[in-house]
């Protein structure tokens, strides 16, 4: 195998070099984590090196003392060659800045460099301070204007506090501190976001399939819970609708889109976006795709690989989440991501794109494929089990077709006529040998 230095991983020949080494690690740390193999020369070849039996342990008293916080790395001894090469791996920290030697470093490509005086200031400043939506708003309450009206019909519907004021309600929802609105209490129940610029939310339909011409565009400024309604009006006006007729004459309403995935995306979006980057929630409508950008990248713990997959919620607003499910906009931690593509399934809509683009995570939406006519009740059983068959797919790789038999009580050779088509349609493909291999959604 053939190392070589990168952004998650250094070289050293021996543990004389430990002082570099523990600056690695804690520059490791303070980005994407990453990992040092003592052991090999600059070029990757074994540099025989022979571990000691109080080696590993002063290296770890050395970590321990120099570092701060202190480091606890995955160290691993292993044979290579004619010697030892000693794995010592540091995970992204929780705790950043991690300092070395009393300084600050992160890694850039092959080096560490050291991290100047105020960019150790923003560092702290972002992993130190309380949740955002937890802190206090610094203005005075008589400096806003609260939407009692929208408050009090919440409270009859969800919250069924009786008797209260809405300043008692909001108390009771614990966004009042030392007698101000918390900046969750601020974005869900003001009338208008005026202190909080970030939290204005931009939508824009645009003409084709670039940003160079706007059709249409507006800011939304409203609290956040009633801008999920306003934005879905808003790009509603841009997407069409059409009826389709099937076998038994009752009407279907199909839009270009699935209202239900968009308006998930929309709250995910509100919801969970770092409120501490200046830019702006966008809705960008072009001719064949929506895109919902909201700022700021999943958290680390999450694959955005595997979110169709997986079910797991780390919510970066916790008071803002517990709000919008006190409220009914959210059913349940961690599903949203299913619940778009389910959406998009039934409305034979593509299974939803996510990807993390200059510091946002954007998902993306393609249009329909439009080919429905009146007789589509008469194949809407094929489609649907199609339609299954592919979601099953996109959310469990590398299932074989025995495996997926059991879990949709389908026969297999029903399934295999699917396979077949959705083969034909490239949707779909069977990576791996015979015994072991699976399939797979392109």
């Amino acid at each position: 195998m053939d190392y070589k230095e990168s952004e998650t991983l250094e070289l050293k020949s021996s543990f004389s070099d430990w002082k570099a080494i523990i600056i690695s690690l804690a520059a490791f740390a303070n980005k994407k984590g990453g990992q040092v193999l003592v052991g090999l020369a600059d070029d990757g070849k074994a540099a025989n090196l022979r571990v000691g039996k109080s080696t590993i342990e002063d290296f770890v008293n050395k970590l321990r003392n120099h570092t701060d916080p202190v480091l606890y790395p995955s160290i691993n001894v292993k044979t290579f060659g004619l010697g030892e090469i000693v794995s010592i791996q540091v995970p992204e920290s929780d705790q950043k800045p991690v300092f070395a030697f009393d300084r600050a470093y992160i890694r850039v490509g092959k080096t560490n460099i050291k991290l100047t005086a105020s960019e150790v200031r923003q560092m702290i400043k972002t992993y130190t301070l309380p949740d955002y939506d937890e802190a206090v708003l610094n203005k005075s309450r008589e400096n806003i204007e609260l939407d009692t009206e929208m408050i009090i019909s919440l409270n009859k519907e969800y919250f069924k506090f009786k008797g209260l004021s809405s300043d008692e309600i909001l108390k009771r929802l614990e966004v009042i501190k030392e007698d101000r609105l918390t900046n969750a209490g601020y974005l869900c129940f003001a009338k208008k976001i005026r202190y909080i610029p970030a939290a204005s939310i931009k939508a824009a339909r645009f003409k084709g399939n670039s940003m160079s011409t706007f059709i249409d565009m507006k800011n939304f400024d409203s609290n956040l819970i009633s801008a999920v309604d306003d934005i879905l009006e808003f790009v509603s006006r841009h997407i069409n609708m059409k009826v389709i007729i099937n076998g038994d004459s009752h009407r279907k309403e199909l839009w270009d889109y699935p209202i239900a995935a968009l308006r998930e995306a929309i709250i995910n979006a509100v919801v969970h976006r770092d409120y501490s980057d200046p830019g702006n929630i966008q809705v960008r409508i072009f001719d064949d795709i929506i895109e919902v950008w909201s700022p700021g990248r999943l958290p680390k713990k999450i694959d955005i690989s595997r979110l169709l997959v997986e079910n797991r919620s780390i919510p970066r607003n916790r008071n803002l989440a517990r709000i919008f499910y006190q409220v009914g906009l959210i059913e349940n931690w961690g599903t949203g991501f299913h619940r778009m593509a389910e959406a998009c399934r039934k409305n034979d809509n593509p299974l939803p794109l996510f990807e993390e683009k200059t510091g946002a995570f954007v998902i993306t939406f393609k249009k329909r494929n439009g080919n429905e006519g009146i007789n589509e009740g008469l194949n809407e059983g094929i489609n649907e089990g199609i339609n299954k068959l592919f979601f099953h797919i996109a959310t469990h790789p590398g299932e074989r077709l025995t495996e997926i038999s059991n879990q949709l009580k389908i026969p297999k050779k029903t399934l295999e006529r699917w396979i077949k088509e959705l083969k034909e349609q490239e949707k779909i493909h069977f990576k791996g040998g015979k015994r072991n291999g699976g399939y797979y959604a392109l």
